[in-house]
């Protein structure tokens, strides 16, 4: 099987001009990149644009996916990590390292897209395919980290082009969360323009179906219910992804590309994907899942099996990804959720015979009964709660519950009973050292 092969971090750094790997949001200045690591042609170009994925195999093989679903009432601590702990205490400090690692690995990746976006443009002799393709996944990688940043602490500085010196650097201040996601969408459109029509039979790189996923995921969270349901919609009839028929298909120990993968983060066995690590009785059970979401299949849904495998004293071991270190990927978006945001963005719009369709195409798939609207769901109301459920069942252990619970409104109801949830957390505390390099931030509220 053929993977894309992402450079180790540090060499991919190396390949871009390093950042300060004190603050991620003061970048080595573009006038102490040497000529050796410049990117001066086609193949330092590409080279480039590998390192920039490799911050997003560092961001959803790490801590990204496992921290938010550690949020929510699907996923409790079992293990000893006192910030896994914090994290399910929603103990939340300006100084924690996993947050920081978060924003600091958000903001690497944003430093190596920008770096590419600046320099590919201006390549002598370069074929204008090749520099459209390179700049349009770039400005697609970006538009997905400013997602994932806007999503977490709101309005963030938007740093668009390398900065000149480590002065102009430090004077970075807070763009509005309106303007952030104005950027997001400007990003995404101008990669759907630069990026060619081929597709990539591995889906581990940009390709205008990823883009339209992304795109599609961006309006949902906006409330822009006829977009989301007009790029879920394109990808739907396209016909270029299906749902697996075996659900262990689409989370291989090996990292197989399905006909249900739109954009995925590829892992080799010594790359380390850490998923199975935290959950597996094999790995750490640092993590399990919650009795709440262990009673919540019906009986004979296949997504039962598909998720679990024993419980101990000590946690319900999780077997979504099927190996404690292993090259299973990690989704950042699949046609399920795709089905999903199509439902949902209907039944916004009071199309809930179209909604329930595609709610029952999962539902038929996981070997459960359909819904029949009129009788089992009668309310635009019914239909949207049961979407909801659908998201949490189908979705469960990929780094969605916490998303879906902040953009739906319900986070302060549905977590404010284990008495550890403040309203305030739907926004994560800014870094300490950021606040202390860059002056002109300003820390989220409660904070």
């Amino acid at each position: 099987m053929k993977k894309l092969r992402l450079v180790p971090a540090f060499l991919a750094v190396i390949a871009l001009g390093a950042c300060d790997t004190d603050n991620l949001l003061n970048p080595l200045p573009v006038d102490e990149i040497s000529d050796e690591i410049a990117i001066t042609d086609a193949g330092s170009a590409q080279a480039a644009l590998v390192g920039a994925y490799s911050s997003l195999q560092g961001l959803y093989g790490g801590s990204w996916v496992i921290w938010t679903d550690l949020l929510t009432d699907d996923v409790e601590h079992t293990g000893t990590f006192g910030s896994f702990a914090d994290g399910d205490l929603h103990n939340f400090r300006p100084n924690m390292g996993t947050i920081d690692g978060m924003w600091t690995t958000h903001y690497s990746g944003i430093d190596r897209v920008n770096r590419i976006i600046q320099k590919v443009s201006s390549i002598d002799g370069i074929d204008a395919g090749d520099a459209n393709q390179i700049m349009g996944e770039a400005y697609a990688i970006r538009g997905l980290l400013y997602f994932n940043l806007v999503r977490a602490w709101g309005g963030v500085p938007l740093v668009l082009t390398p900065p000149a010196s480590l002065d102009e650097a430090g004077q970075v201040a807070r763009a509005t969360a309106a303007e952030v996601w104005a950027q997001i969408e400007s990003d995404l459109a101008q990669a759907a323009t630069m990026l060619s029509g081929s597709s990539n039979d591995e889906h581990t790189f940009f390709t205008p179906g990823a883009v339209t996923a992304v795109e599609a995921k961006v309006a949902l969270y906006q409330g822009e219910w006829g977009t989301a349901a007009s790029k879920a919609q394109q990808l739907v009839n396209s016909g270029d992804y299906a749902l697996v028929t075996n659900l262990r298909d689409a989370f291989t120990a090996d990292g197989d590309p399905s006909a249900e993968d739109i954009l995925r983060i590829s892992f080799t066995a010594t790359e380390w994907c850490s998923q199975g690590w935290w959950y597996r009785y094999d790995g750490r059970l640092e993590v399990g899942a919650t009795w709440d979401i262990y009673n919540l299949y019906e009986p004979g849904d296949l997504r039962f099996d598909l998720n679990f495998d024993g419980t101990r004293n000590d946690g319900i071991q999780v077997i979504k990804w099927p190996t404690p270190i292993g090259a299973e990927d990690i989704h950042v978006v699949r046609y399920a959720d795709v089905l999903l945001m199509a439902a949902e963005a209907l039944a916004e719009q009071n199309t809930l015979s179209a909604a329930v369709d595609y709610l029952n195409q999962i539902r038929n798939r996981a070997g459960v009964g359909e819904y029949e609207l009129g009788t089992d769901l009668v309310t635009q109301q019914d239909v949207l709660d049961a979407i909801y459920l659908e998201r949490r069942l189908e979705l469960a252990f990929e780094g969605e519950r916490w998303h879906d619970l902040v953009r739906t409104g319900r986070a302060v109801d549905v977590l404010s009973f284990t008495g550890r949830f403040a309203p305030h957390e739907v926004l994560w505390p800014i870094p300490v050292g950021e606040m202390d390099t860059a002056p002109n931030l300003v820390q989220n509220p409660g904070y």
